[in-house]
């Protein structure tokens, strides 16, 4: 990328770059909160009334302050607080008639967790959402407001987790589970929840699972499937590597395909070879990726990072300067593929103009260059 400063750049930019950090610490502090084991994320509500646990107290009492202001940069993660009770996790189809508690084959077993009441958690993907006139990525924070329902984690003999059905997992997946019609295909397998949720729809006709995992596959047919009614009948299972079956696709042979593809946000590389590999491939075929937004926004963040290298290294400044080398730290790490992907997109890139940064920082603009 090529970065053409200006009077008007240098004016206005480091503003930008000020305002959109204001709201991504308090997004960070909030998120550290949640995943730090070390911290209580039990709100001290339990002895309130039911009507002072509303979403506004609860954010007010994460960010150590009452928030009274919509300038307050805690104010956007209000409109997305969710509270949840036991029904709404027991009322799910699949928790409804699934019962896998204590179910047992092989190296794999099936334990319930159960969180605190008032606990925070994160029930859906972060939210791209206009905070102080930039794009900003809003974590969607929930709590129990009731006494809380176990969830199903899959776990192995050394008792580590490999997939579970949370809150998080059932609204991620649901827009997927809303596209699914006709001969549906999808990548990976996990307790089968997005299979039984799609083969639950009369206009499903089929529900093809590829899945490499022998012992995964040997689970779900023994503990799970059985337990699906008629709509297990919908279903056929396949072990194979999804990087090897896809390319044996044939376009219009299926009518939608859901890719659950999941090493973590910081494994973006088989989200990436996927896409890539399906992305010009189907005409007749609808894909849909799991967490896609929240991956598309790993990449949007990197282009963030490369616009300031950029005005850095354009203007010598000193502060500037150290964003910018901390950035190269953590692309030249290896472990974040955001930043490969940034750079790909941004490489003929010539800025001169703050309208040029300002196209870059929109998250659409990002999505759609990634298409």
């Amino acid at each position: 990328m090529k970065f053409v400063s200006s009077r008007r750049i240098r004016n206005l930019f480091p503003g930008y770059i000020e305002n959109y950090f204001t709201y991504q610490s308090a997004f960070s502090q909030i998120l550290s909160m949640i995943s730090d084991t070390k911290y209580d994320c039990v709100l001290n509500l339990g002895n309130a009334k039911d009507g002072d646990i509303t979403p506004v107290n609860v954010v007010s009492a994460l960010a150590g302050h009452q928030i009274t202001s919509e300038q307050d940069p805690f104010y956007p993660l209000i409109a997305h607080c969710k509270a949840f009770s036991r029904e709404d996790l027991l009322g799910n189809p699949y928790y409804r008639d699934i019962r896998l508690e204590g179910c047992e084959l092989g190296d794999f077993r099936v334990a319930s967790v159960i969180d605190r009441q008032f606990e925070v958690i994160l029930w859906n993907e972060v939210v791209c959402e206009k905070c102080g006139g930039l794009d900003s990525f809003v974590p969607c924070i929930g709590f129990w407001k009731d006494e809380p329902a176990p969830y199903y984690i899959l776990q192995d003999k050394e008792g580590n987790g490999w997939m579970s059905v949370t809150f998080n997992e059932i609204f991620t997946m649901q827009p997927a589970v809303d596209e699914a019609k006709g001969r549906v295909l999808t990548l990976g397998l996990g307790l089968g929840y997005f299979a039984y949720m799609a083969a639950l729809k009369p206009d499903v006709e089929s529900v093809t699972v590829v899945e490499r995992n022998e012992g995964i596959i040997e689970f779900f047919k023994e503990k799970i499937l059985p337990q699906f009614g008629e709509a297990g009948a919908k279903i056929r299972v396949m072990q194979e590597d999804a990087f090897e079956f896809m390319p044996k696709v044939q376009d219009g042979e299926y009518d939608f395909c859901f890719a659950d593809i999941w090493n973590g946000l910081q494994e973006e590389k088989p989200f990436y070879a996927l896409r890539n590999l399906c992305g010009s491939s189907y005409r007749g075929m609808k894909m849909a990726y799991w967490l896609e937004n929240s991956f598309l926004g790993q990449v949007a963040t990197g282009v963030k990072a490369v616009l300031m290298e950029g005005f850095a290294e354009a203007e010598q400044e000193k502060t500037w300067l150290q964003l910018a080398i901390s950035a190269k730290q953590l692309r030249d790490s290896g472990k974040y593929e955001f930043f490969a992907v940034a750079d790909k997109l941004m490489q003929d890139v010539v800025i001169r103009t703050m309208e040029d940064i300002e196209y870059y920082w929109e998250f659409a603009n990002i999505k759609k260059l990634c298409e």
